[in-house]
């Protein structure tokens, strides 16, 4: 069966892409080659969105998926709100600008850590400003951070181009 169009076609010739069954299309939403794994010590990802409001989407997907393969679904529609409100942000204040999103397991919570491209403002006032507006902004991650018993915080202004770092852990027994 060959694709039904030019994007469903891969880039390397040599690739022949196997028939599609629908029938376990909608049964999996983890990749098949990250072995499922009750252990969440491995959890360690990091990847790069474009700055768009549909980027949203596509990282609670991902956090959903790396979530179920190492087993920690108690704390997944948690990490869902957090995960997609910092993305939701980020894209507000770096509009059309990539932004990194990372995950990890660490003494018992998931840090989830966003960064973003907009960068320290150099006048103090102005950055109280804008972190005070960031945090406004946030206040549905806050509540979501507040009842999981974790803590967020944005990072402090470092030099102009650094861009701005936000991030928020969720411990398992409080999610």
């Amino acid at each position: 069966m060959l694709p039904s169009t030019e994007a469903d076609r891969p880039l390397c010739p040599l690739v022949t892409p196997a028939p599609l069954n629908p029938s376990t299309l909608a049964t999996t939403h983890r990749p098949a080659y990250i072995p499922r794994s009750s252990d969440p010590s491995a959890l360690a990802y990091s990847f790069t969105v474009p700055g768009d409001p549909r980027s949203a989407a596509v990282v609670r997907a991902t956090v959903r998926s790396v979530l179920r393969t190492h087993g920690l679904t108690a704390i997944e529609e948690a990490a869902l709100s957090v995960a997609g409100e910092l993305v939701a942000c980020a894209t507000r204040f770096a509009p059309g600008q990539d932004i990194y999103h990372s995950l990890r397991w660490c003494d018992g919570a998931l840090r989830i850590v966003n960064w973003d491209a907009h960068h320290a403002h150099s006048d103090t006032r102005q950055a109280a400003r804008c972190t005070a507006c960031r945090k406004r902004t946030l206040l549905l991650l806050a509540a979501v951070v507040h009842e999981c018993r974790g803590t967020w915080g944005i990072s402090k202004a470092g030099s102009t181009a650094e861009g701005t770092r936000v991030w928020a852990r969720l411990p398992l027994p409080g999610a």
